[in-house]
């Protein structure tokens, strides 16, 4: 869609097909009323740019609003208009979408804010300056939604072809110096960090050095390693890649705009990729339930009865119907099974809302990574 409300004026019947398909797909994924503002807005900066002529401004306003209002019918004729917006509660919630738009856009938003520090002459004008407002509207439409819509970063993903582009119209305006500092920065994050992932990997599959295992056999108690050709290659591959470009952005030749961001956008790459081969095994580990349910299970004697929950997230209800193969009656219910699982920190505590000479605590299954989660398995006492 973003494309699309781009380029328009110079591909009139790619950017309809577009923007047609883009905002269909977003109805279609839930967001129907997300789909509905980027259409309506692209439309009206479309029709009040600065382009060849009044009557080229009046065309590509039209068809990304026939556009949205075909995206919009579709989701209306499905029943996908539904209001499921979540106003944060507190201030602790605002923190919390502060932090996560702070990491989540990083390295992008500085340099968008630069932009639209830089070019702010241009952003308010009579003349609407269709290169700058429409990411604006893109970028603000998504961290609105993220405000308003559970889990936040599904709708602050949105928003990323946005801040990219804005961040790109800050490369012309950065001087020598900050793109050298840019380029050693990135440098010496990344490779400081490809290093440390490299040795805690190899401290694992080895015992040395024996400090970072220690640290992991301390961290991911029970982890057993395991050793992958195919994620060792890829990961070895990637990490030579970083080298060879490093060497070639050291090189004296004649600087290119987009020099500057080669290095962050590759190290980030390179940082993914060797996460997700070399260390993954240990990831999967530490955030996966897993660990937890296959024992949970073993604790519940009797499984021809029901088997209720209470004080339950979603992901822990999904964890034990996926890893313990359960299907869990839900709370209201919950009293008439022979056995409970429930979360120890439950608000209110189970005791409170059934009584406790009615059930035993048969036992209790703590994350390895987390302590402090932890699940608890009751049985109906004997009549």
């Amino acid at each position: 869609m973003f494309f699309a409300a781009s380029s328009i004026p110079h591909r009139r019947n790619l950017s309809a097909l577009l923007a047609f398909l883009g905002l269909l797909g977003l109805s279609l994924s839930g967001a129907p009323t997300v789909a509905v503002l980027l259409g309506l807005g692209s439309a009206l900066i479309a029709s009040k740019s600065g382009l060849a002529s009044p009557a080229k401004r009046i065309e590509s306003g039209v068809i990304l609003a026939v556009a949205t209002l075909l995206a919009a019918g579709v989701a209306a004729v499905l029943g996908l208009w539904r209001f499921n917006a979540v106003a944060p509660s507190g201030f602790k919630d605002f923190q919390s979408i502060f932090r996560l738009v702070l990491w989540f856009c990083w390295p992008a938003w500085p340099l968008a804010l630069w932009t639209i520090w830089r070019w702010r002459h241009l952003i308010f004008t009579a003349q609407w300056n269709r290169h700058l407002l429409l990411p604006l509207w893109f970028l603000l439409v998504a961290v609105a939604a993220a405000l308003l819509t559970r889990p936040s970063d599904r709708a602050l993903l949105l928003g990323l072809p946005a801040l990219a582009a804005l961040a790109a119209f800050a490369l012309p305006t950065l001087s020598r110096s900050i793109g050298a500092l840019i380029d050693w920065f990135t440098l010496i994050f990344f490779s400081i960090s490809a290093i440390a992932i490299w040795v805690v990997w190899i401290a694992v599959q080895t015992g040395f050095p024996p400090k970072p295992a220690a640290n992991v056999a301390r961290l991911a108690p029970s982890f057993v390693p395991t050793f992958s050709w195919l994620e060792f290659v890829l990961a070895l591959a990637a990490t030579i890649a970083w080298c060879a470009l490093v060497w070639w952005r050291a090189a004296r030749n004649r600087d290119a705009l987009w020099k500057s961001l080669i290095l962050p956008a590759t190290g980030a790459t390179l940082g993914w990729i060797l996460l997700m081969t070399i260390w993954l095994p240990m990831l999967n580990h530490g955030r996966s339930m897993a660990p937890q349910i296959k024992p949970l299970v073993t604790l519940i004697g009797d499984r021809s009865g029901c088997i209720g929950g209470y004080g339950l997230s979603r992901a822990q209800i999904a964890a034990i119907s996926y890893y313990g193969n359960i299907t869990m009656v839900a709370s209201p219910d919950a009293d008439r099974c022979e056995w409970i699982i429930t979360d120890a920190d439950a608000t209110p505590p189970v005791t409170d809302v059934w009584p406790d000479a009615q059930w035993e605590e048969v036992g209790g299954v703590a994350r390895p990574t987390d302590r402090t989660d932890r699940l608890v398995i009751l049985h109906r006492r004997s009549r």
